[in-house]
Protein backbone atom coordinates (compact mmCIF):
# COMPACT_ATOMS: atom_id res chain seq x y z
CA UNK A 1 0.00 0.00 0.00
CA UNK A 2 2.74 2.38 0.73
CA UNK A 3 4.15 1.58 -2.84
CA UNK A 4 1.51 2.52 -4.42
CA UNK A 5 0.97 5.53 -2.50
CA UNK A 6 5.08 6.93 -3.62
CA UNK A 7 3.74 6.47 -7.32
CA UNK A 8 0.78 7.54 -7.36
CA UNK A 9 0.13 11.40 -8.97
CA UNK A 10 -1.43 12.27 -6.12
CA UNK A 11 0.57 13.29 -2.93
CA UNK A 12 -1.90 14.38 -0.71
CA UNK A 13 -5.89 14.79 -0.20
CA UNK A 14 -6.00 18.10 -1.19
CA UNK A 15 -4.07 16.73 -4.83
CA UNK A 16 -7.19 14.31 -4.73
CA UNK A 17 -9.81 17.11 -4.53
CA UNK A 18 -8.15 19.19 -7.01
CA UNK A 19 -8.14 16.02 -9.35
CA UNK A 20 -12.04 15.65 -8.79
CA UNK A 21 -12.75 19.38 -9.07
CA UNK A 22 -10.76 19.56 -12.70
CA UNK A 23 -12.45 16.46 -13.77
CA UNK A 24 -16.08 18.02 -12.63
CA UNK A 25 -15.18 20.98 -14.17
CA UNK A 26 -14.36 19.52 -17.51
CA UNK A 27 -17.40 17.34 -17.51
CA UNK A 28 -19.82 19.82 -16.51
CA UNK A 29 -18.25 22.12 -19.37
CA UNK A 30 -21.24 22.69 -22.29
CA UNK A 31 -18.77 24.13 -24.86
CA UNK A 32 -15.35 22.00 -24.05
CA UNK A 33 -12.17 22.63 -25.99
CA UNK A 34 -11.46 20.14 -28.14
CA UNK A 35 -8.36 18.58 -27.40
CA UNK A 36 -7.29 15.75 -29.87
CA UNK A 37 -5.53 17.49 -31.86
CA UNK A 38 -3.01 18.82 -29.23
CA UNK A 39 -0.10 16.60 -29.65
CA UNK A 40 2.11 16.29 -26.41
CA UNK A 41 5.13 18.00 -26.30
CA UNK A 42 6.99 18.51 -23.02
CA UNK A 43 8.21 15.18 -21.84
CA UNK A 44 9.93 13.57 -18.98
CA UNK A 45 12.99 12.10 -19.26
CA UNK A 46 13.34 8.46 -18.89
CA UNK A 47 15.30 7.22 -16.50
CA UNK A 48 16.87 4.68 -19.32
CA UNK A 49 18.54 8.21 -20.57
CA UNK A 50 19.10 9.99 -17.69
CA UNK A 51 21.07 7.49 -15.44
CA UNK A 52 24.34 7.77 -16.99
CA UNK A 53 24.09 12.12 -16.68
CA UNK A 54 20.93 13.23 -14.53
CA UNK A 55 22.27 16.65 -13.97
CA UNK A 56 21.77 17.17 -17.91
CA UNK A 57 18.30 16.89 -17.64
CA UNK A 58 16.89 19.46 -15.73
CA UNK A 59 17.41 23.07 -15.12
CA UNK A 60 20.09 24.52 -12.82
CA UNK A 61 19.19 28.49 -12.59
CA UNK A 62 15.47 29.11 -14.24
CA UNK A 63 12.35 26.82 -14.15
CA UNK A 64 10.51 27.09 -17.26
CA UNK A 65 6.54 25.87 -17.16
CA UNK A 66 5.24 23.95 -14.78
CA UNK A 67 7.58 20.58 -14.12
CA UNK A 68 10.20 21.98 -11.96
CA UNK A 69 8.35 25.54 -11.28
CA UNK A 70 8.34 25.19 -7.34
CA UNK A 71 11.99 23.84 -6.99
CA UNK A 72 13.79 26.24 -4.37
CA UNK A 73 16.78 26.22 -5.84
CA UNK A 74 15.18 27.64 -9.10
CA UNK A 75 12.50 29.61 -7.12
CA UNK A 76 14.87 32.60 -6.44
CA UNK A 77 14.95 33.67 -10.03
CA UNK A 78 10.74 34.14 -10.20
CA UNK A 79 11.12 37.76 -9.06
CA UNK A 80 13.64 38.80 -11.91
CA UNK A 81 11.23 36.75 -14.35
CA UNK A 82 8.45 38.92 -12.95
CA UNK A 83 10.50 42.07 -13.47
CA UNK A 84 11.23 41.56 -17.14
CA UNK A 85 7.44 40.80 -18.02
CA UNK A 86 6.43 44.30 -16.31
CA UNK A 87 9.33 45.78 -18.46
CA UNK A 88 7.62 43.76 -21.67
CA UNK A 89 4.57 44.88 -21.03
CA UNK A 90 3.66 48.68 -21.99
CA UNK A 91 1.38 50.15 -18.30
CA UNK A 92 -1.80 49.54 -19.68
CA UNK A 93 -1.17 45.64 -20.37
CA UNK A 94 0.34 45.85 -16.45
CA UNK A 95 -3.16 47.12 -15.01
CA UNK A 96 -5.16 44.75 -16.64
CA UNK A 97 -2.82 41.79 -16.74
CA UNK A 98 -5.10 39.33 -15.00
CA UNK A 99 -8.50 40.13 -17.19
CA UNK A 100 -6.49 40.68 -20.11
CA UNK A 101 -3.63 37.40 -19.88
CA UNK A 102 -4.85 35.37 -17.10
CA UNK A 103 -8.76 34.90 -17.54
CA UNK A 104 -7.75 33.87 -21.59
CA UNK A 105 -5.19 31.27 -20.59
CA UNK A 106 -7.84 29.66 -18.22
CA UNK A 107 -10.25 29.26 -20.70
CA UNK A 108 -7.29 26.74 -23.28
CA UNK A 109 -6.75 25.53 -19.75
CA UNK A 110 -7.52 21.89 -21.22
CA UNK A 111 -5.35 22.74 -24.36
CA UNK A 112 -2.37 23.75 -21.95
CA UNK A 113 -2.54 20.70 -20.14
CA UNK A 114 -2.94 18.02 -23.19
CA UNK A 115 0.91 19.57 -24.06
CA UNK A 116 2.69 18.25 -20.94
CA UNK A 117 3.19 14.53 -20.49
CA UNK A 118 3.22 14.25 -17.07
CA UNK A 119 0.01 15.11 -14.49
CA UNK A 120 0.06 18.70 -13.54
CA UNK A 121 -0.88 18.36 -9.67
CA UNK A 122 -2.02 22.43 -10.63
CA UNK A 123 -5.37 23.96 -10.08
CA UNK A 124 -6.25 26.51 -13.39
CA UNK A 125 -5.08 29.45 -11.31
CA UNK A 126 -1.74 28.71 -10.70
CA UNK A 127 -0.93 27.04 -13.94
CA UNK A 128 -2.17 29.96 -16.35
CA UNK A 129 -0.12 32.46 -14.08
CA UNK A 130 3.17 30.13 -14.57
CA UNK A 131 2.74 29.65 -18.28
CA UNK A 132 1.53 33.70 -18.87
CA UNK A 133 5.02 34.73 -16.40
CA UNK A 134 7.43 32.31 -18.23
CA UNK A 135 6.27 32.66 -21.39
CA UNK A 136 6.16 36.48 -21.66
CA UNK A 137 9.87 35.98 -20.04
CA UNK A 138 10.79 33.74 -23.32
CA UNK A 139 9.34 36.54 -25.22
CA UNK A 140 11.40 39.39 -24.28
CA UNK A 141 14.47 37.13 -24.11
CA UNK A 142 14.11 35.97 -27.64
CA UNK A 143 13.00 39.91 -29.01
CA UNK A 144 15.81 41.30 -26.54
CA UNK A 145 18.64 38.72 -27.21
CA UNK A 146 21.12 39.08 -24.02
CA UNK A 147 20.12 42.00 -22.49
CA UNK A 148 19.21 40.89 -18.67
CA UNK A 149 21.63 42.45 -16.85
CA UNK A 150 19.17 45.57 -15.74
CA UNK A 151 16.90 42.71 -14.18
CA UNK A 152 18.82 40.22 -13.24
CA UNK A 153 21.93 40.33 -10.44
CA UNK A 154 25.39 39.87 -11.87
CA UNK A 155 26.46 37.77 -9.66
CA UNK A 156 22.91 35.51 -10.77
CA UNK A 157 23.28 35.89 -14.36
CA UNK A 158 25.53 33.70 -16.15
CA UNK A 159 24.37 32.94 -19.66
CA UNK A 160 25.80 29.84 -20.61
CA UNK A 161 23.88 28.53 -17.91
CA UNK A 162 20.30 30.48 -18.68
CA UNK A 163 20.75 29.32 -22.57
CA UNK A 164 21.29 26.13 -21.66
CA UNK A 165 18.38 25.71 -19.08
CA UNK A 166 16.26 26.84 -22.12
CA UNK A 167 16.77 24.19 -23.74
CA UNK A 168 16.29 21.31 -21.18
CA UNK A 169 13.25 18.89 -22.41
CA UNK A 170 11.60 19.38 -19.14
CA UNK A 171 12.18 22.85 -19.33
CA UNK A 172 10.23 23.66 -23.02
CA UNK A 173 7.37 26.30 -23.29
CA UNK A 174 4.54 24.96 -26.16
CA UNK A 175 4.77 27.57 -29.10
CA UNK A 176 1.13 27.49 -28.78
CA UNK A 177 1.56 28.98 -25.76
CA UNK A 178 3.90 31.45 -26.83
CA UNK A 179 1.90 32.37 -29.97
CA UNK A 180 -1.51 33.02 -27.73
CA UNK A 181 -0.01 35.27 -25.17
CA UNK A 182 1.83 37.02 -28.53
CA UNK A 183 -1.87 37.22 -29.88
CA UNK A 184 -3.23 38.63 -26.73
CA UNK A 185 -0.74 41.24 -26.36
CA UNK A 186 -0.17 41.70 -30.00
CA UNK A 187 -3.63 41.05 -32.28
CA UNK A 188 -2.85 43.58 -34.39
CA UNK A 189 0.55 42.68 -36.05
CA UNK A 190 -0.05 40.56 -39.18
CA UNK A 191 3.31 39.44 -39.23
CA UNK A 192 3.36 37.74 -35.93
CA UNK A 193 3.93 34.38 -36.46
CA UNK A 194 6.83 35.07 -38.62
CA UNK A 195 8.41 37.28 -36.53
CA UNK A 196 8.43 34.46 -33.91
CA UNK A 197 9.87 32.02 -35.84
CA UNK A 198 11.95 34.27 -37.02
CA UNK A 199 13.41 35.17 -33.26
CA UNK A 200 13.12 31.23 -32.45
CA UNK A 201 15.41 30.58 -35.63
CA UNK A 202 17.84 33.12 -34.96
CA UNK A 203 18.50 31.46 -31.49
CA UNK A 204 18.80 28.17 -32.98
CA UNK A 205 21.72 29.64 -35.40
CA UNK A 206 23.62 30.49 -31.80
CA UNK A 207 22.98 27.55 -30.13
CA UNK A 208 22.87 24.52 -32.18
CA UNK A 209 25.74 22.29 -32.11
CA UNK A 210 25.29 21.44 -35.41
CA UNK A 211 24.44 23.59 -39.03
CA UNK A 212 20.67 23.82 -39.97
CA UNK A 213 18.60 23.91 -43.07
CA UNK A 214 18.80 27.00 -44.45
CA UNK A 215 15.54 26.70 -46.85
CA UNK A 216 13.23 27.75 -43.73
CA UNK A 217 10.69 29.74 -45.45
CA UNK A 218 8.64 32.05 -42.61
CA UNK A 219 6.15 32.89 -45.28
CA UNK A 220 4.55 29.40 -45.48
CA UNK A 221 4.92 28.50 -42.25
CA UNK A 222 3.31 29.32 -38.55
CA UNK A 223 4.74 29.70 -35.16
CA UNK A 224 2.34 26.54 -34.48
CA UNK A 225 4.46 24.40 -37.06
CA UNK A 226 6.86 23.63 -34.83
CA UNK A 227 5.92 22.54 -31.10
CA UNK A 228 8.67 24.35 -28.74
CA UNK A 229 11.71 25.68 -29.49
CA UNK A 230 13.63 22.16 -28.48
CA UNK A 231 11.16 20.34 -31.77
CA UNK A 232 12.57 23.19 -34.11
CA UNK A 233 16.00 23.25 -33.28
CA UNK A 234 15.85 19.05 -33.89
CA UNK A 235 14.00 19.22 -37.28
CA UNK A 236 16.41 22.44 -38.45
CA UNK A 237 18.85 19.78 -37.66
CA UNK A 238 17.66 16.59 -39.16
CA UNK A 239 16.58 18.43 -42.13
CA UNK A 240 19.80 20.06 -43.35
CA UNK A 241 21.01 17.64 -45.78
CA UNK A 242 22.49 18.91 -49.41
CA UNK A 243 20.02 18.45 -52.17
CA UNK A 244 21.74 15.77 -54.01
CA UNK A 245 22.12 13.47 -51.03
CA UNK A 246 19.31 11.39 -50.70
CA UNK A 247 17.80 10.93 -47.00
CA UNK A 248 19.04 7.89 -45.12
CA UNK A 249 16.96 7.05 -42.20
CA UNK A 250 19.46 3.84 -40.69
CA UNK A 251 19.99 2.47 -37.54
CA UNK A 252 23.90 1.11 -36.08
CA UNK A 253 24.02 -1.57 -33.36
CA UNK A 254 27.32 -2.34 -31.42
CA UNK A 255 28.28 -4.67 -28.77
CA UNK A 256 31.22 -4.35 -26.26
CA UNK A 257 34.66 -4.54 -28.11
CA UNK A 258 36.53 -7.95 -27.18
CA UNK A 259 39.93 -6.38 -27.92
CA UNK A 260 40.09 -4.10 -25.07
CA UNK A 261 38.83 -7.42 -23.25
CA UNK A 262 41.85 -9.40 -24.73
CA UNK A 263 44.44 -6.98 -23.74
CA UNK A 264 43.12 -6.84 -20.52
CA UNK A 265 43.65 -10.80 -20.45
CA UNK A 266 47.05 -11.03 -22.08
CA UNK A 267 48.22 -8.18 -19.31
CA UNK A 268 46.65 -10.37 -16.61
CA UNK A 269 48.53 -13.89 -17.68
CA UNK A 270 51.77 -11.97 -17.93
CA UNK A 271 51.45 -10.13 -14.36
CA UNK A 272 50.82 -13.64 -12.90
CA UNK A 273 53.62 -15.07 -14.37
CA UNK A 274 55.59 -12.15 -13.70
CA UNK A 275 54.36 -13.27 -9.75
CA UNK A 276 56.12 -16.46 -10.49
CA UNK A 277 59.04 -15.45 -11.58
CA UNK A 278 60.06 -13.57 -8.83
CA UNK A 279 58.72 -16.63 -6.55
CA UNK A 280 61.59 -18.53 -8.33
CA UNK A 281 64.01 -16.05 -7.59
CA UNK A 282 62.92 -16.25 -3.73
CA UNK A 283 63.69 -20.01 -3.68
CA UNK A 284 66.70 -19.85 -5.43
CA UNK A 285 68.00 -17.73 -2.38
CA UNK A 286 66.41 -20.51 0.20
CA UNK A 287 68.58 -22.39 2.34
CA UNK A 288 67.21 -24.06 4.94
CA UNK A 289 64.26 -26.40 5.33
CA UNK A 290 61.77 -23.85 7.18
CA UNK A 291 62.26 -21.33 4.61
CA UNK A 292 61.67 -23.79 1.93
CA UNK A 293 58.51 -25.08 3.51
CA UNK A 294 57.39 -20.92 3.92
CA UNK A 295 58.06 -19.98 0.46
CA UNK A 296 56.20 -22.69 -0.35
CA UNK A 297 53.22 -21.76 1.40
CA UNK A 298 53.69 -18.32 0.50
CA UNK A 299 52.61 -19.18 -3.13
CA UNK A 300 49.91 -17.62 -4.37
CA UNK A 301 47.50 -20.45 -5.34
CA UNK A 302 44.62 -18.44 -5.40
CA UNK A 303 46.06 -16.59 -8.69
CA UNK A 304 47.33 -20.01 -10.10
CA UNK A 305 44.11 -20.94 -9.65
CA UNK A 306 42.63 -18.40 -11.57
CA UNK A 307 44.55 -18.96 -14.36
CA UNK A 308 43.55 -22.76 -14.40
CA UNK A 309 40.32 -21.71 -14.20
CA UNK A 310 39.02 -22.88 -11.01
CA UNK A 311 38.98 -19.50 -9.12
CA UNK A 312 36.02 -17.62 -8.38
CA UNK A 313 34.94 -15.25 -11.44
CA UNK A 314 34.94 -11.78 -10.08
CA UNK A 315 31.65 -10.21 -11.11
CA UNK A 316 32.45 -7.10 -13.37
CA UNK A 317 28.89 -5.06 -13.43
CA UNK A 318 29.15 -2.10 -11.78
CA UNK A 319 25.66 -2.24 -10.56
CA UNK A 320 22.63 0.32 -10.84
CA UNK A 321 24.56 2.91 -8.95
CA UNK A 322 27.34 3.35 -11.92
CA UNK A 323 25.86 2.39 -15.26
CA UNK A 324 27.97 0.93 -18.10
CA UNK A 325 28.09 2.89 -21.21
CA UNK A 326 27.96 0.99 -24.51
CA UNK A 327 29.33 2.45 -27.96
CA UNK A 328 28.65 0.97 -31.26
CA UNK A 329 31.34 -1.78 -33.07
CA UNK A 330 33.90 0.81 -35.08
CA UNK A 331 37.57 1.23 -34.48
CA UNK A 332 38.25 4.82 -33.25
CA UNK A 333 39.80 7.81 -35.76
CA UNK A 334 43.07 7.31 -35.02
CA UNK A 335 42.69 3.23 -35.45
CA UNK A 336 41.20 4.11 -38.73
CA UNK A 337 43.22 6.77 -39.94
CA UNK A 338 46.73 4.77 -39.08
CA UNK A 339 45.98 0.84 -40.34
CA UNK A 340 43.51 1.57 -42.72
CA UNK A 341 44.40 4.93 -44.20
CA UNK A 342 41.05 6.23 -44.25
CA UNK A 343 40.69 10.11 -44.39
CA UNK A 344 38.33 12.43 -42.78
CA UNK A 345 36.36 15.52 -44.46
CA UNK A 346 33.92 17.64 -43.35
CA UNK A 347 30.49 17.83 -45.38
CA UNK A 348 28.79 21.58 -46.21
CA UNK A 349 25.28 19.01 -45.55
CA UNK A 350 23.85 17.93 -42.35
CA UNK A 351 23.65 14.00 -40.73
CA UNK A 352 22.11 13.01 -43.63
CA UNK A 353 25.30 13.53 -45.56
CA UNK A 354 27.46 11.36 -43.79
CA UNK A 355 28.87 8.78 -45.51
CA UNK A 356 31.86 6.77 -46.29
CA UNK A 357 33.12 6.81 -50.12
CA UNK A 358 35.41 3.67 -50.53
CA UNK A 359 36.82 4.58 -53.84
CA UNK A 360 38.29 7.56 -51.43
CA UNK A 361 38.72 6.04 -48.51
CA UNK A 362 37.17 8.87 -47.33
CA UNK A 363 34.26 9.44 -44.13
CA UNK A 364 32.34 12.28 -44.41
CA UNK A 365 31.12 14.11 -41.43
CA UNK A 366 29.02 17.35 -40.96
CA UNK A 367 30.85 19.74 -38.94
CA UNK A 368 30.08 20.02 -34.92
CA UNK A 369 30.36 23.01 -32.71
CA UNK A 370 30.92 22.13 -29.22
CA UNK A 371 30.77 24.95 -26.48
CA UNK A 372 30.29 24.43 -22.73
CA UNK A 373 26.37 23.75 -23.13
CA UNK A 374 26.82 21.60 -26.16
CA UNK A 375 26.04 18.67 -24.47
CA UNK A 376 23.27 19.28 -22.71
CA UNK A 377 21.80 20.65 -26.03
CA UNK A 378 22.82 17.04 -27.48
CA UNK A 379 21.50 15.06 -24.57
CA UNK A 380 18.03 17.06 -24.65
CA UNK A 381 17.86 16.88 -28.29
CA UNK A 382 18.32 13.20 -28.37
CA UNK A 383 16.11 12.37 -25.30
CA UNK A 384 13.67 14.29 -27.13
CA UNK A 385 14.08 12.20 -30.45
CA UNK A 386 13.58 8.93 -28.18
CA UNK A 387 10.56 10.05 -27.26
CA UNK A 388 8.82 11.37 -30.76
CA UNK A 389 10.63 8.52 -33.07
CA UNK A 390 9.06 5.17 -33.94
CA UNK A 391 11.85 4.36 -36.46
CA UNK A 392 15.01 5.64 -37.49
CA UNK A 393 16.60 8.12 -34.95
CA UNK A 394 18.72 10.25 -37.20
CA UNK A 395 20.29 12.17 -34.87
CA UNK A 396 21.31 9.65 -32.26
CA UNK A 397 22.62 7.50 -34.94
CA UNK A 398 25.15 10.47 -35.73
CA UNK A 399 26.06 10.78 -32.19
CA UNK A 400 26.09 6.91 -31.78
CA UNK A 401 29.01 7.09 -34.45
CA UNK A 402 30.64 10.06 -32.70
CA UNK A 403 30.98 8.04 -29.47
CA UNK A 404 32.49 5.28 -31.58
CA UNK A 405 35.09 6.70 -33.10
CA UNK A 406 36.24 9.31 -30.72
CA UNK A 407 38.19 7.20 -27.55
CA UNK A 408 41.03 9.69 -26.96
CA UNK A 409 42.37 13.01 -27.13
CA UNK A 410 44.21 11.76 -30.69
CA UNK A 411 41.03 11.25 -32.19
CA UNK A 412 39.66 15.02 -31.56
CA UNK A 413 42.76 16.59 -32.75
CA UNK A 414 42.32 14.63 -35.46
CA UNK A 415 39.00 15.40 -36.04
CA UNK A 416 39.87 19.37 -35.23
CA UNK A 417 42.42 19.24 -37.62
CA UNK A 418 40.09 18.30 -40.34
CA UNK A 419 37.47 20.92 -39.52
CA UNK A 420 35.53 18.73 -38.38
CA UNK A 421 34.91 19.85 -34.71
CA UNK A 422 34.85 23.15 -33.68
CA UNK A 423 34.00 25.25 -30.62
CA UNK A 424 35.35 26.37 -27.36
CA UNK A 425 35.52 22.55 -25.57
CA UNK A 426 39.17 21.07 -24.43
CA UNK A 427 40.24 17.77 -26.23
CA UNK A 428 39.64 16.20 -23.15
CA UNK A 429 36.17 17.47 -22.75
CA UNK A 430 35.26 16.15 -25.75
CA UNK A 431 36.54 12.69 -24.97
CA UNK A 432 34.74 13.07 -21.99
CA UNK A 433 31.35 14.26 -23.91
CA UNK A 434 31.25 11.54 -26.19
CA UNK A 435 32.56 8.42 -23.87
CA UNK A 436 30.31 9.39 -21.70
CA UNK A 437 27.37 9.22 -24.28
CA UNK A 438 25.32 5.38 -23.98
CA UNK A 439 24.33 3.93 -27.19
CA UNK A 440 20.77 4.56 -28.36
CA UNK A 441 19.93 2.18 -30.62
CA UNK A 442 20.35 -1.23 -28.71
CA UNK A 443 17.87 -2.97 -31.05
CA UNK A 444 18.20 -0.65 -34.10
CA UNK A 445 19.52 -2.44 -37.28
CA UNK A 446 22.81 -1.93 -38.52
CA UNK A 447 23.86 1.28 -40.47
CA UNK A 448 25.20 0.87 -44.19
CA UNK A 449 28.03 3.31 -43.29
CA UNK A 450 29.21 2.07 -39.89
CA UNK A 451 29.43 -1.41 -42.06
CA UNK A 452 31.07 -0.11 -45.07
CA UNK A 453 33.49 1.23 -42.44
CA UNK A 454 34.27 -1.98 -40.77
CA UNK A 455 34.04 -4.29 -43.81
CA UNK A 456 36.80 -1.98 -45.00
CA UNK A 457 39.20 -1.63 -42.18
CA UNK A 458 38.70 -5.42 -41.40
CA UNK A 459 39.99 -5.98 -44.76
CA UNK A 460 43.15 -4.26 -44.57
CA UNK A 461 46.51 -6.74 -44.55
CA UNK A 462 47.50 -5.85 -41.50
CA UNK A 463 43.98 -6.03 -39.50
CA UNK A 464 43.48 -9.49 -41.36
CA UNK A 465 46.96 -11.11 -39.81
CA UNK A 466 46.19 -9.38 -36.47
CA UNK A 467 42.54 -10.88 -36.09
CA UNK A 468 43.90 -14.24 -37.77
CA UNK A 469 46.43 -14.57 -35.08
CA UNK A 470 44.33 -13.25 -32.59
CA UNK A 471 41.82 -15.90 -33.63
CA UNK A 472 44.94 -19.20 -33.66
CA UNK A 473 45.98 -18.04 -30.09
CA UNK A 474 42.26 -17.41 -28.53
CA UNK A 475 42.08 -21.45 -28.60
CA UNK A 476 45.61 -22.36 -27.16
CA UNK A 477 46.06 -19.46 -25.20
CA UNK A 478 44.33 -21.19 -21.78
CA UNK A 479 46.41 -24.62 -22.95
CA UNK A 480 49.23 -23.15 -23.18
CA UNK A 481 49.01 -20.85 -20.10
CA UNK A 482 47.99 -23.80 -18.29
CA UNK A 483 51.17 -25.52 -19.02
CA UNK A 484 53.59 -23.30 -18.86
CA UNK A 485 51.91 -22.98 -14.92
CA UNK A 486 52.41 -26.41 -14.23
CA UNK A 487 55.72 -26.59 -15.31
CA UNK A 488 56.81 -23.53 -13.29
CA UNK A 489 55.36 -24.73 -10.35
CA UNK A 490 56.81 -28.40 -11.08
CA UNK A 491 60.34 -26.42 -11.14
CA UNK A 492 59.90 -24.84 -8.77
CA UNK A 493 58.97 -27.78 -5.94
CA UNK A 494 62.14 -29.63 -7.67
CA UNK A 495 64.64 -26.42 -6.81
CA UNK A 496 63.43 -26.40 -3.74
CA UNK A 497 63.60 -29.90 -2.45
CA UNK A 498 67.32 -29.84 -4.24
CA UNK A 499 68.38 -26.75 -1.93
CA UNK A 500 67.51 -28.46 0.92
CA UNK A 501 68.23 -32.11 0.90
CA UNK A 502 70.66 -31.81 -2.21
CA UNK A 503 70.30 -33.11 -5.53
CA UNK A 504 74.52 -33.48 -7.10
CA UNK A 505 73.11 -35.04 -10.06
CA UNK A 506 70.85 -32.61 -11.22
CA UNK A 507 72.53 -29.26 -10.18
CA UNK A 508 75.95 -28.65 -10.19
CA UNK A 509 76.51 -26.80 -6.81
CA UNK A 510 78.36 -23.60 -6.35
CA UNK A 511 80.95 -23.17 -4.21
Amino acid sequence: MKEMELNSILNANLSKQRWVDQISKNFKDEVGVDVSDVPVCVFNVSKAISRFKPEAYVPQAIALGPYHHFETHLYQMERYKVAVVKAFLNPGQVLSFEPLVIDRLRKIDPMIRACYHKYLDLDDDTLAWIVAIDGLFLLYLFRNHGELERFIPKKLLNYAILYRDIMVLENQMPLMILNEIRKILDDDHSNGDSELLSMLRGFCEVYSPLKLCCDLDYSDKTATSYLHLLDLMYHLIVNNQSPKQASKQESWHREIDDDDREIAKKHHVIGNMGTIMELGEQLGKVRRVGKAINVILSIPWDKISSLLGFGKKLDKDDGDDHPRVTEIEIPSVSSLSKYARINFNCTNGGIRDMKFVVTEATLYLPVITLNTYSEVVLRNLIAYEAAISRSAMELAQFIDLMSGIIDQEADVRLLKGKGIIEGSMTNKEIVDLFNGMNMTNVHARSNETVEQLNEYYNSRPAIKAWKFTKKRMRGSRKALTVMLTVLACILMIVYSFCEVYGCPKLFNKIT
